[in-house]
């Protein structure tokens, strides 16, 4: 398997095939350094830019549109009238593949993410699409994207950010809504019954659902699905779909 070189740092040689769970324990590492020095979402830039443009060494980047989201279009968008033409926030777009998946489908997309590494990679990946790529903060988006987009997605970013920062971070996604706007979570679920203790390891921290409903008081949920993870056996994962009113 992977050897790691200098300081035990991403970019690893690799002989055979990509050690995951030592992926995962290095981004855990990051997370909670992140954190300790006071900045706990400087760790997306740190291993986006480490990966060296391997994307087997980014766990979430699955190099498709996620499939919960393309089932969300399928199941309740099939006639295409709400998404032709409309306004499309990404947030947290990662290697971009959803924010062209919705793209392709006909909507106006922006896609944000705060590493601008993250970001450069999506513009090489895709130099013909009309997505409009930028680097920005979920803590600081600019005043003129309040109440301008029709359709906001985020799909694994609440997940992945520590428990201070979270409620922060997802109230800054309601006031995006234009009116009737829909507010599209995608993540893993914590049964009610669990709560999620301070030293826990993460990323991800699951969410609950009643979490997601504490934070969007103002949204109507549409519907709530629960979905067994097809790679993480022991994994579920989760769609919320909120409406703005």
């Amino acid at each position: 398997m992977g050897n790691f070189t200098g300081d035990t740092r991403l970019r690893w040689v690799m002989e055979e095939a990509v050690d995951i769970e030592a992926i995962r324990t290095r981004i855990r590492e990051m997370a909670e350094n992140s954190r300790r020095e006071g900045d706990p979402l400087a760790w997306f830039e740190e291993i986006y830019s480490e990966s060296c443009r391997n994307a087997e060494l980014i766990p979430w980047a699955d190099l498709q549109p996620n499939p919960l989201m393309m089932e969300w279009v399928n199941e309740h968008k099939s006639d295409g009238q709400f998404l032709v033409n409309k306004r499309a926030l990404m947030v947290g777009c990662g290697l971009g593949d959803d924010a062209v998946g919705l793209a392709e489908l006909g909507m106006e997309v922006v896609a944000f993410d705060l590493s601008e590494t993250c970001i450069e990679w999506c513009k090489e990946r895709f130099p013909k699409t009309d997505v409009k790529w930028l680097v920005a903060d979920l803590a600081k988006l600019p005043d003129e994207w309040k109440n301008n987009f029709d359709l906001v997605v985020e799909i694994h970013i609440l997940q992945a950010v520590q428990r201070e920062v979270r409620d922060e971070l997802a109230s800054q996604l309601p006031p995006l809504l234009s009116s009737g706007g829909e507010l599209l979570c995608i993540g893993r679920r914590r049964p009610e019954r669990a709560n999620e203790p301070i030293d826990e390891p993460g990323p991800p921290w699951p969410l609950k659902r009643s979490w997601l409903e504490l934070c969007f008081p103002d949204l109507t949920l549409l519907e709530y699905k629960d979905a067994p993870d097809e790679v993480e056996l022991d994994a579920i994962r989760y769609r919320a779909w909120f409406r703005n009113s």
